[in-house]
């Protein structure tokens, strides 16, 4: 494919019926992506006066950095979506207000573009999880050596820091309820 950051579609140009774009092999979204498998999948586009319903589907493998251990290990993601893409001069930020969970759903255009390498980049950061973890019971890094522990065992003296309310344990114990 030729340059991503060009790639999406007019307003004027999506037909009455909706208009499907199918793509694959799209690994260049930029640095922040470390892409393991390239992407592929389809955006189905339904006009609507000046908003736009999308429903997409993309699949493919990021490498991400373990939070506890800073491993790297492979990500896949299939993710299937639906959002509502109105114009950006609709969106009314005069005052604060809660959002519904339908109201999140909404991505925005300019200029009648809709950058379909946008929302491809949105989707995928949307569907990485909070917390990365290489395995669900990553034991992460020794604080004083920094030795993976997954690997490997260290022989650091494991150290417990003090609650803040051990003294009332203490206070307790000498007492007989």
């Amino acid at each position: 494919m030729y340059d991503l950051k060009n790639w999406g579609v007019s307003l004027e140009d999506i037909p009455p019926e909706g208009l499907k774009v199918e793509f694959e092999n799209i690994s260049d979204l930029g640095k922040e992506l470390n892409i393991k498998e390239p992407f592929s999948g389809y955006f189905k586009l339904k006009k609507l006066g000046i908003e736009v319903k999308l429903e997409g589907f993309l699949k493919g493998v990021v490498i991400l950095e373990c939070d506890r251990c800073l491993s790297p290990y492979e990500f896949p993601i299939e993710h299937t979506f639906k959002l509502n893409i109105l114009p950006l001069a609709s969106l009314n930020i005069e005052e604060e207000k809660e959002l519904s969970e339908e109201e999140m759903e909404v991505s925005f255009y300019e200029n009648s573009w809709i950058s379909f390498f946008e929302l491809l980049k949105e989707e995928i950061f949307l569907s990485l999880p909070y917390k990365k973890l290489c395995q669900p019971d990553c034991k992460g890094l020794c604080p004083v050596c920094g030795t993976n522990l997954n690997k490997n065992v260290c022989k650091c003296k494991s150290y417990k820091k003090d609650s803040p309310f051990a003294i009332l344990k203490e206070l307790f114990s000498d007492k007989k309820i």
